[in-house]
C-alpha cells in the first residue's frame, strides 16, 4: 500500500502550474533553413515548432475563464475561439498579467498530421550510404531510440550533452571553449591517465598472451608515471584521428559527418567508410526525433474499403499548391498544415505541355486566379522526419487514379458504383499513372485488367439476381 500524500503533495501532483515543463529554445537567427529566415522576418508569422506546451481546459471550466493558473483568463478572448488552446510566456509580470497566447496554430497542425497515419522514420544518409539507408526506419526501434552513452547502439544515439561542432558560429565556438571546455583541463589529464591505464593493460595482456605466460595484473590510472602521460600526449598530437574520438567522448559531442570515401586509383579499389549515426550530416534534434507528432512505429496496413475491399493504395490526402513550379525550381505542396515540394521523376506534377496544351495537374505550372479556393490536388504521404533545426521534412508521392476516384466518390464529388453509365467515369479521361506509361497494369477494382471499364449487367425486371447490389438493399 502506498504511503500517503501530504495536502503540499497533493496539491502539486494535481496542478497544471506545477506541470508546465520548461521551453525550449526557439528557432536560431543564425539558421540555414530558409524556413526559419522567413519567420524571423515576420513578426506575425507561425514558428517553425512550438517552443510551450500547449494548454486546453473543459468547456465547462473556459467559460469561467479558468485554465488551471495563477489568475483566470478574460472571457472576452478565450470564449470566442474555437479551438481553445493557449500557450502561457510568463505566468506573472510586473504589471500583474499574464502573458499568453493562442496554440492553436500548432494544435491544429497536430491534429491534422496525425490524420496522415504516418510514422515518423530516421533521416536517410548521404548518396555514398544508400546502400545501409535508414529511411523507412522508426524512431522508436531499440536500436535507434537510444540514450545512453555506451553499450549496444550507442553510435545511434541522437541525444549528447555537447554542441554539434558543425552548426557552431565562431563566436558561439569561442564561447564554448571558454565556458566549458578551458575549466575542465584537470579532468581531461585523468580522463587520459584512465585511458593509457587501459592501454598499457591491453598491451601487456597481448605480449604475455604471445609468450604463453601468466598475465600480469592490470594497470591502473594511479600507476601511470608523468613521463608516460607526456609521452602519451605528445603521439596523440600527431594523431589527429585519436585526439578528436577522445575529446569528443569525454566532452560527449555530437559526431561529425566523416570524410567521403578514398579511392585508391593504383589498386583499383574503394575503400567505404562505415555507415555514420544518422544525425551526423546535419546534426542531431533538439527534441526527441519524433517531436511529438507521432507514436506508431509503421503504416503497413491496408485500408479495407466496404464495397471495393482492401485497397492497394492508401487514401490520398488533398493537397493545396502553395507556389507554381518555376523554371528548373519544383513547385510547393501544403499538405496537413505543412511545406513540401512535388514528386521528382516521371509524374504528372512533372509534366511539361508543349504546343499550347495543358498541364494534368491544374495550377502547377501557372497561377490560375479562376479556380474556387486556390489549386489542389492529391498525394499519397510517403515518410516524415524531423531535422536538427525542428522542421518536419515531408515527402509525398503522386496518387493513384483508382485512389483518388474512390476518394472523390467516398466525399461525394464522384458516383462510380451506382453509376447507369460507366463509361461516363472511365479513367482514360485521367492522368495515367507511371506503371500504366511504362506498358503496364494495376488492377482496379473500378475496370479490368487491360483497362476497360466494368460494365456490371443489369438484371431483368421484376427478377433479383443472387449476390447482387440490389439483393443486400444496397441500390435503395
Amino acid at each position: 500500500m502506498s504511503a500517503r500524500l501530504s495536502p503540499g503533495g497533493a496539491l502539486l501532483r494535481s496542478s497544471r502550474l506545477f506541470s508546465v515543463p520548461k521551453p525550449i529554445p526557439g528557432p536560431s537567427a543564425a539558421s540555414e533553413d530558409a524556413g526559419y529566415e522567413i519567420s524571423l522576418r515576420r513578426p506575425t508569422g507561425t514558428s517553425p515548432y512550438p517552443t510551450h506546451q500547449s494548454i486546453t481546459t473543459p468547456e465547462s471550466s473556459r467559460s469561467q475563464g479558468d485554465w488551471g493558473l495563477k489568475r483566470n483568463l478574460p472571457l472576452k478572448k478565450t470564449t470566442k475561439s474555437s479551438t481553445p488552446s493557449i500557450h502561457v510566456k510568463h505566468l506573472d509580470s510586473i504589471e500583474k498579467i499574464t502573458d499568453y497566447s493562442s496554440s492553436s496554430q500548432h494544435s491544429i497542425t497536430l491534429q491534422k498530421f496525425q490524420e496522415l497515419n504516418l510514422p515518423l522514420t530516421v533521416p536517410t544518409l548521404p548518396n555514398r550510404y544508400r546502400a545501409v539507408s535508414l529511411g523507412t526506419t522508426s524512431v522508436f526501434e531499440d536500436d535507434h531510440d537510444v540514450t545512453a552513452v555506451g553499450g549496444t547502439g550507442s553510435d545511434k544515439r541522437w541525444k549528447f550533452e555537447g554542441p554539434w561542432l558543425a552548426g557552431l558560429t565562431e563566436g558561439q565556438f569561442e564561447n564554448y571553449v571558454q565556458k566549458t571546455v578551458r575549466n575542465r583541463r584537470q579532468e581531461f589529464q585523468a580522463f587520459l591517465r584512465t585511458r593509457l591505464a587501459s592501454d598499457l593493460t591491453a598491451a601487456r595482456q597481448q605480449a604475455a598472451l604471445d609468450k604463453a605466460i601468466e598475465a600480469p595484473a592490470p594497470v591502473v590510472a594511479k600507476d601511470v608515471t608523468e613521463d608516460q602521460l607526456t609521452e602519451y600526449i605528445r603521439k596523440l598530437r600527431s594523431d589527429r584521428v585519436t585526439l578528436f574520438a577522445l575529446i569528443s567522448e569525454f566532452l560527449d559531442l555530437a559526431p561529425l559527418n566523416p570524410p567521403s570515401a578514398i579511392a585508391n586509383m593504383s589498386a583499383g579499389t574503394r575503400i567505404e567508410s562505415k555507415s555514420p549515426n544518422p544525425y551526423a550530416e546535419r546534426g542531431p534534434p533538439i527534441t526527441h526525433p519524433s517531436g511529438g507528432l507521432s507514436y506508431i512505429r509503421t503504416n503497413a496496413h491496408a485500408e479495407n474499403h466496404p464495397l471495393y475491399g482492401p485497397q492497394a493504395n492508401p487514401s490520398p490526402v488533398l493537397a493545396r499548391i502553395m507556389i507554381p513550379r518555376q523554371m528548373s525550381k519544383p513547385a510547393k505542396l501544403g499538405v496537413a498544415g505543412f511545406i513540401t515540394d512535388t514528386p521528382q521523376g516521371d509524374s504528372a506534377f512533372n509534366y511539361r505541355s508543349y504546343r499550347g496544351g495543358k498541364a494534368r495537374v491544374s495550377g502547377i505550372a501557372t497561377f490560375d486566379p479562376e479556380i474556387m479556393g486556390g489549386s489542389k490536388c492529391y498525394v499519397e504521404p510517403v515518410s516524415a522526419n524531423i531535422n536538427s533545426a525542428g522542421k518536419l521534412v515531408l515527402k509525398v508521392d503522386e496518387a493513384s487514379e483508382e485512389a483518388q476516384m474512390i476518394k472523390k466518390e467516398l466525399i461525394g464529388k464522384a458516383e462510380i458504383y451506382n453509376n447507369k453509365n460507366p463509361n461516363a467515369h472511365a479513367l482514360e479521361s485521367e492522368p495515367r499513372t507511371h506503371s500504366q506509361r511504362l506498358g503496364g497494369y494495376r488492377s482496379s477494382p473500378l475496370g479490368r485488367r487491360d483497362g476497360s471499364p466494368l460494365i456490371r449487367r443489369q438484371p431483368k425486371p421484376g427478377k433479383v439476381q443472387t449476390g447482387s447490389s440490389q439483393s443486400y438493399g444496397l441500390d435503395k
